[in-house]
């Protein structure tokens, strides 16, 4: 699959299907492995931040 780059400012639109499930696996592994035991974090966190409307957001 050919996928053209769409970019609008500093944001990149479109990405390649393959190359973006490679790279959500290896965020998701890198998380897994560096995740703290649970109870040991803070209950309560405070998250700035903003959307730009491409799909971006936080929980």
């Amino acid at each position: 699959m050919i996928v053209q780059p769409k970019i609008r400012g500093f944001v990149c639109i479109t990405a390649h299907p393959t190359g973006c499930a490679a790279h959500v696996a290896e965020q998701i592994a890198y998380a897994k492995a560096h995740a703290l035991p649970k109870g040991t974090g803070p209950k309560r966190v405070l998250v700035v931040g903003a959307s730009t409307g491409y799909g971006l957001s936080s929980r």
